[in-house]
């Protein structure tokens, strides 16, 4: 079972997720805000979630935990990059594009979340 240590800042971060917009055409609305929703995520993923360790799990769930940390850090990643090029983008095609995949990221990192908390 995953440890409340663990618990509370995972359920804090799929809330800041669930805040997102989670619509392509959400997303295509707020562009010039998303970039600011993503640094606020960061912020926290990187306060609440990468300073986690696996010391106060069991050892049962610690290598599925680690596995599912490591996806976070590499969805992670390729939202941010998704952000940026969803601000560069210029035509309407690419911007739905890139709105679609950040969508799926979001929805991708809400599920990570709650694999990790139904440990």
């Amino acid at each position: 079972m995953l440890p409340s240590t663990h618990r509370d800042p995972y359920q804090k971060f799929q809330q800041v997720l669930q805040e997102m917009p989670e619509s392509a055409v959400a997303i295509d609305l707020e562009k010039q805000l998303l970039p600011e929703k993503f640094q606020n995520l960061q912020q926290l993923f990187e306060s609440e979630i990468a300073t986690l360790s696996a010391d106060d799990i069991s050892s049962d769930y610690a290598s599925r935990w680690q596995s599912v940390q490591t996806e976070f850090y590499r969805q992670m990643r390729l939202l941010e990059t998704d952000v940026m090029l969803l601000k560069a983008s210029r035509s309407q095609a690419t911007s739905q594009t890139r709105a679609l995949k950040i969508c799926d990221r979001i929805k991708t990192l809400i599920q990570y979340c709650e694999v990790l908390l139904q440990l």
